[in-house]
């Protein structure tokens, strides 16, 4: 593998692990310090719909294009390769074509909000709905990958749909992380660590963004009296 940067010249790189469940890998370049600026990982927690981003990559072929538009909307689910839901993606309508995928999404304080991802088209070019996996979700995986080469996905164990007032529970996983902190079916979840959560996809994309291990506080309602629990996260793979 090869990495060129933007005055032309080429250093040797090596894969350090890959995860296709959220399509995201890490690349190690042997390059020297001077040539390596970093940019920052924003909180894609704190990304609003409305804000700006810039999107860069090499559509068609054409290095360093640079496309602006607005984050369209939140919480959006897509599909990794191995048709694994990614939970969280960000929307927006920067224009993005083949090619794009890969490149950072950006607010205007130059931080990476996501990593551009997909398209949804019917032309098969930029229809103005593009999707990002959040930045929050790459932070998680790529310190795994960097740590141990792979990555292992956190699992509260609970089916869910959004309810009028919450996140409903369906089934609850036997010996699973929400099993062991007392969460039952029937059971509406509204904040996760003290942040309201209202839809199924916005509590999947907060689990998505952790590790297994981690603790969560979950409130909930149950029987018209709100609780919070304590729930440690299994793991998926």
């Amino acid at each position: 593998m090869t990495v060129k940067f933007s005055d032309g010249s080429s250093y040797k790189a090596t894969v350090v692990g890959t995860d296709v469940s959220t399509d995201l890998a890490v690349v190690r370049v042997n390059a020297p310090a001077s040539k390596l600026k970093p940019l920052a990982l924003a909180d894609s927690g704190a990304v609003a719909v409305g804000d700006g981003v810039v999107a860069i990559g090499n559509p068609f072929g054409l290095g360093g294009t640079v496309t602006s538009g607005i984050v369209s909307a939140l919480n959006r689910e897509i599909s990794a390769p191995d048709e694994t839901p990614i939970e969280g993606a960000i929307q927006t309508d920067a224009a993005i074509n083949h090619g794009n995928s890969g490149g950072p999404l950006l607010n205007l304080r130059n931080q990476v909000i996501g990593v551009t991802s997909q398209i949804q088209s019917d032309s098969g070019g930029s229809d103005g709905v593009g999707f990002a996996i959040p930045s929050n979700l790459v932070r998680t995986i790529a310190d795994q990958l960097i740590a141990t080469g792979k990555a292992q996905h956190a699992l509260l164990g609970v089916n869910v749909q959004t309810a009028a007032n919450g996140v409903s529970i369906g089934d609850v996983q036997s010996g699973s992380a929400a099993a062991d902190a007392g969460l039952r079916s029937g059971d509406v979840i509204t904040a996760v660590d003290g942040k309201t959560v209202t839809s199924a996809q916005q509590l999947r994309a907060v689990i998505a963004t952790h590790k297994p291990g981690d603790k969560l506080q979950i409130t909930y309602h149950r029987s018209g009296e709100s609780k919070t629990v304590t729930a440690t996260l299994g793991s998926r793979a």
